[in-house]
């Protein structure tokens, strides 16, 4: 989806929000708890008008799992950290929505690599660390079903949508063990490891969208 697209969505979300009738409805606040790709989240929900919802919630997760990189096997870690302020629009006054909003970013894969590593052409004994993250703000567009202001007291819901992230950021800092006072073998190494970390960016350059898929359940107030 291209930037036009983007705009082009957000100002027909904008419009419906905007000519939205009717009035927020009484007892209009809920709180409930989410689970998808964002991690573990809690969502507060604030009814605006009959068929407009302001949702805001807090999500994190840590998960960690063995990746291999250009022939380097990392330890890795891959924190989820995240807040949204999100709008919500039910076109139809019922349980469909449409999404738009933003996420504040704080997603970050971590990952080492120690002992005989293939990095460039060359074998060393080294430590590596890399570090992936994303910019912090990433807009949102999705669908859901579920509106938990409205009906009874308790409600489930569904989300699938896309944050707009951008290409990832990628760290690369190395050791070299033994050899340390061999200027040659550290010019070496330091060369090898640029061009690690400019393979490691290309692959990931493309990885400018973050999917969310979510359920959840709610409890008016």
């Amino acid at each position: 989806m291209n930037r036009k697209s983007i705009k082009l969505i957000a100002v027909l979300m904008s419009v419906g929000l905007l000519t939205a009738g009717g009035a927020a409805q009484a007892d209009s606040f809920a709180l409930g708890a989410k689970v998808g790709t964002t991690g573990l989240g809690v969502e507060g929900t604030y009814g605006l008008r009959e068929n407009v919802n302001l949702r805001g919630g807090l999500y994190g997760f840590t998960y960690s799992t063995d990746v291999e990189e250009t022939d380097v096997d990392y330890d890795a870690d891959l924190k989820l950290r995240s807040a949204a302020l999100l709008a919500d629009w039910h076109p139809f006054r019922g349980g469909f929505r449409l999404t738009a909003g933003a996420y504040y970013n704080g997603n970050e894969l971590t990952g080492k690599a120690d002992g005989t590593l293939d990095i460039g052409d060359n074998d060393y004994d080294a430590s590596l660390d890399a570090t992936i993250d994303w910019r912090s703000f990433a807009p949102y567009l999705g669908i859901g079903y579920g509106n938990a202001v409205q009906g009874g007291r308790w409600s489930f819901a569904f989300d699938a949508g896309v944050m707009f992230t951008g290409s990832p950021d990628v760290s690369l800092r190395g050791n070299l063990r033994g050899q340390v006072n061999d200027p040659t073998l550290q010019d070496q190494f330091d060369e090898d490891l640029r061009r690690e970390q400019e393979e490691l960016q290309d692959d990931l350059d493309d990885f400018k969208y973050y999917p969310v898929l979510s359920l959840g359940v709610a409890y008016r107030f």
